[in-house]
């Protein structure tokens, strides 16, 4: 309760002034330029009123412009600030979504790997005479320690794949 006591002063508006039509104004960034020192009733801690020599038009005029661009640098500052979070945000998504497309192409593939070991397991289970190609291009037949070596392989991709 008391941590919401400490930060209730800091969310209030800072500035209060009286609007050229007379209406009081609250707002967490300064006045606009047009309003004289006179009309600004409430300042935040730590700032104090510009002191302008009698008949100095333009030092009151520079502290205005100052004032001003000020304003303005730290309203464009926010809007980068916003864009570079969306770009971000932008980015993260596009790598969310190749990641999911990665994913959906590799269940795909593990999908047709295990159809495949299931084909080979069946052909290897049924005592048909099974042949390969050997590195010259003949056909080879397979032994019975070769096929249960070929079963042992198959079986384990089947295991892996196939969940």
């Amino acid at each position: 309760m008391s941590a919401l006591l400490l930060f209730g002063p800091a969310a209030e508006a800072q500035w209060k002034w009286k609007d050229a039509n007379g209406k009081i104004q609250y707002s967490d960034m300064p006045p606009p330029p047009s309003v004289a020192d006179k009309d600004i009733l409430l300042r935040p801690p730590g700032t104090r009123a510009t002191v302008v020599p009698y008949g100095s038009a333009q030092a009151a005029a520079a502290s205005a412009a100052a004032a001003a661009s000020a304003n303005a640098a730290a309203q464009a500052a926010a809007k980068k600030d916003a864009d570079q979070q969306g770009q971000a945000k932008k980015e993260a998504e596009q790598a969310q979504a190749r990641q999911a497309e990665e994913a959906k192409k590799l269940a795909a593939a593990r999908a047709e790997n295990c159809q495949r070991a299931r084909q080979n397991l069946v052909l290897l289970d049924t005592g048909l005479r099974v042949s390969t190609l050997n590195a010259a291009g003949e056909t080879v037949f397979m032994d019975d320690k070769q096929r249960a070596a070929e079963r042992e392989r198959v079986q384990a991709i089947v295991n892996k794949d196939c969940r």
